[in-house]
């Protein structure tokens, strides 16, 4: 087994362990008009209705499940196999044009290509050994002219950590590139659900890394932003607004 599949083949124990403390919004939420997509989303994505899309790293489907609710055809892959279930099980009950798929994104099935959109949010490249392997899966997998999505965590929060208001502290190396990290630094960095008794491989790559590697694998970017999100830096205060906490990145298959 290669060293990349060693870490994401532990990192699925962690994640089928602490999945049951990360439900899926109940089926009401979402037959009522819920969404867990964040507002700027859609209006990246204006058109999915009818398009086939790929959301990677799903979880429990609540945000698959926004996108079905909006026209798309989605489905939604994730390495835990508890979560898939849950997104499953939501699926059927909110009558969603939604299937999901318990896969590893560094082994995915076959038979998933051609898609119109591929969307990744909020944690996951955190996840990632090896990113130049992730983004040739993922323009393999785009159709000519497809879109990808990303809206993510930005490295910059991983690195910092407020210790009091109005006070960060720089807790572990932007640089830390294809390293595992320790995050024993931020209580408010760790996975909801997460115990003393899980562990995580995770990876903290410079946003210029991500950005070369979707280029090297033939997409072009369309659109690159960062923004802050203050409450990502609880306790920090006023300075929390000057900070970036979220990129967003939109890149298309020529």
């Amino acid at each position: 087994m290669d060293r990349i599949l060693a870490h994401t083949r532990s990192n699925r124990l962690g994640w089928n362990a602490i999945a049951p403390a990360r439900p899926s919004q109940p089926p009401e939420f979402f037959l009522q008009g819920g969404t867990t997509l964040e507002d700027w989303e859609p209006g990246l994505l204006p058109d999915v209705a009818g398009k086939r899309m790929l959301h990677l790293a799903c979880a429990n489907g609540n945000a698959s499940i926004s996108w079905a609710f909006l026209g798309a055809s989605v489905t939604g892959v994730d390495i835990s196999d508890v979560a898939i279930e849950a997104a499953r099980t939501l699926a059927r009950e909110t009558g969603a044009d939604a299937q999901f798929i318990a896969a590893d994104m560094y082994e995915m099935p076959s038979q998933l290509r051609d898609f119109d959109v591929i969307f990744a949010q909020a944690g996951v490249v955190c996840w990632l050994p090896d990113l130049d392997r992730w983004a040739q899966m993922i323009a393999d997998r785009l159709r000519p002219g497809g879109t990808f999505l990303l809206n993510e965590h930005h490295p910059i929060w991983e690195v910092l950590g407020v210790r009091r208001p109005g006070e960060v502290a720089v807790t572990v190396d932007y640089f830390g590139r294809g390293q595992p990290k320790e995050q024993t630094y931020d209580q408010s960095k760790r996975p909801i659900g997460w115990t003393p008794e899980v562990s995580f491989d995770a990876f903290l790559w410079p946003v210029s890394d991500v950005v070369m590697s979707l280029l090297r694998a033939g997409l072009r970017i369309e659109e690159f932003f960062e923004a802050p999100y203050p409450t990502m830096y609880d306790g920090l205060g006023e300075p929390a607004t000057w900070l970036p906490a979220v990129y967003v990145i939109k890149a298309t298959r020529e």
